[in-house]
């Protein structure tokens, strides 16, 4: 007969029964997210990838990196996770095993199975960009996850407000907020999904936060946890990676992956080959056609700007031959992972910095703002990839026995040189002095109405040639009418200035675009 358990010792009158063991009491957060309002990560048009492409419900811009076992994705819906998981299997292994990589740096929720995050109070369009390390980041979360749960069980109806985008805009600034009350039947955080995975045919899955910031280039940090999670995977482990909309962050991840990955197997080659398993030329052959052959080619191929051809990364170069392979390497990778026709993906990592150039060349000044810091985040990001590739190279055939914050440790001026360089862009462009000599003349000349169409017309030649390196479609356009207009404006004789500056404040509401100031300088250009 077993032994029966001593009975338990009453408590003494007026002593508080012994407290039972509930939950470990978590660490004290490293902020407080108390009053930051919580906000749906999907909105509407938010897959942006080829129709012809597959689409996976719940999973927006589901992709696959051609040739690599390298996926992208929107944050799923709970029932989504499972969909993508299935869509990544690779060979017959059972359970199968696979990388899940959170690439967000923000608390991850999920309300009735869709995901949400915290959004600043004062700025609901822009997701937090804070600087703590990944346990910190996850402790939040949790501590983020009570707060809603204390939020939903004061409410009456068992609801929590949550804010939602009308629709993606680039420009934060253009982005349309609505909120409204969800009665709340399931609140989870990220790690519980993962939980539920393995529950359901996975138990083999990994969940691994890379924290970035949205739109921003990575800690160097960053890169050293992703080689720490698959320098000892084998080549063929699937790696999955998601953000908010499986954009940027998504697309940098990939990036390194595919890279990492890479190497791996060149490595391997080129040990084959070492013991005379292969021949040299069918090494050679096998990495040229898997990682060196050339890829579709499209009409801005050749545009210095669109091959990343920046101030800052020609000194780079200069300074540091090794990254001349580097910037090679990687910008194969990226058109692999950007959009179509060379890739697959949403973005392309290098192109994007000379594009929302473009953007803000015709945007408005108080849009300028946040496109600029787009650009500059953009080409810190394009820098980092380059060092990062030429690191790589240089120590992924050894097994990385350096980490990449300690390759850049010994590189510190790399870090002055963009901090200092990302900036050297040419924010305003201007018609060439002589021929805005030249225009003077023209408008000084009695007769300047009589020749206002060759006027014009030279003005329009001018803001051409000015704009001569950006493709044809309507930012082109829109850049020319706008330096026409500017260039205009600056031409004009101090009375006529005057009277058409005095036209216009009359009237702030009328398009002041090239044609409307030709007819005001025309009109109030007689004028006594």
């Amino acid at each position: 007969m077993a032994d029966e358990p001593p009975p338990t010792e009453p408590v003494a009158e007026g002593e508080a029964p012994p407290e039972e063991e509930g939950e470990p009491e978590l660490p004290p957060p490293c902020m407080d997210l108390t009053g930051f309002p919580l906000k749906v990560d999907v909105f509407d048009a938010m897959h942006m990838l080829d129709e012809k492409q597959e689409k996976v419900d719940g999973a927006p811009n589901f992709r696959q990196v051609a040739g690599f076992p390298v996926f992208g994705t929107g944050q799923p819906t709970e029932e989504g996770f499972l969909k993508v998981l299935d869509k990544t299997k690779v060979g017959e292994d059972t359970p199968p095993r696979s990388i899940w990589f959170n690439m967000r740096k923000e608390p991850v929720i999920y309300v009735n199975g869709n995901p949400c995050t915290p959004r600043y109070p004062d700025d609901l369009h822009r997701n937090l960009e804070v600087q703590f390390p990944v346990d910190e980041l996850e402790n939040l979360q949790t501590h983020y996850l009570k707060h809603l749960n204390q939020l939903m069980e004061e409410d009456a109806n068992k609801s929590i407000k949550i804010h939602k985008d009308g629709a993606f805009a680039e420009n934060p600034m253009e982005r349309e907020d609505i909120e409204e009350a969800v009665k709340v039947e399931s609140l989870k955080e990220l790690k519980n999904i993962y939980e539920g995975l393995k529950e359901n045919g996975f138990p083999n899955i990994i969940g691994q936060r890379c924290p970035v910031n949205e739109d921003r280039a990575p800690g160097e940090e960053c890169f050293d946890i992703m080689i720490e999670m698959l320098k000892n995977e084998p080549a063929s482990t699937p790696c999955i990676f998601s953000d908010q909309m499986g954009r940027g962050r998504t697309t940098l991840g990939m990036i390194i992956a595919c890279l990492i990955k890479e190497i791996q197997i060149t490595t391997e080659l080129r040990r084959m080959e070492d013991i005379n398993l292969v021949s040299k030329d069918t090494v050679d052959d096998l990495i040229h056609q898997k990682f060196e052959s050339a890829l579709p080619r499209c009409q801005d191929d050749d545009d210095p700007f669109i091959k990343g051809e920046f101030d800052v990364i020609k000194e780079l170069l200069e300074k540091v031959p090794a990254t001349k392979e580097g910037k090679k390497k990687i910008d194969r990778v990226i058109d692999i992972c950007g959009p179509q026709p060379k890739g697959t993906g949403l973005q392309n990592l290098r192109e994007c910095v000379i594009e929302t150039k473009w953007k803000y060349d015709v945007a408005t000044e108080d849009k300028q703002v946040a496109w600029k810091h787009l650009i500059l985040s953009f080409m810190e990001r394009y820098f980092y990839l380059i060092c990062f590739a030429t690191y790589a190279m240089e120590y992924g055939p050894g097994g990385y026995q350096k980490s990449f914050a300690a390759w850049m440790d010994e590189h510190k001026d790399l870090r002055v040189m963009i901090e200092e360089g990302k900036d050297k862009l040419e924010w305003y462009r201007t018609v060439d002095p002589q021929k805005m000599e030249h225009l003077k003349e023209l408008i000084a000349a009695p007769n300047y109405k009589e020749n206002l169409g060759v006027l014009i017309r030279t003005i329009y030649d001018f803001a051409f040639v000015t704009y001569a390196d950006l493709p044809r479609g309507p930012i082109k356009n829109n850049s020319m009418r706008r330096l026409a207009a500017t260039t205009l404006m600056d031409i004009l004789p101090t009375d006529i200035a005057e009277r058409v500056n005095k036209k216009m404040e009359e009237d702030p509401s009328s398009t002041h675009d090239f044609l409307t100031l030709v007819g005001l300088v025309s009109y109030y250009g007689s004028e006594d």
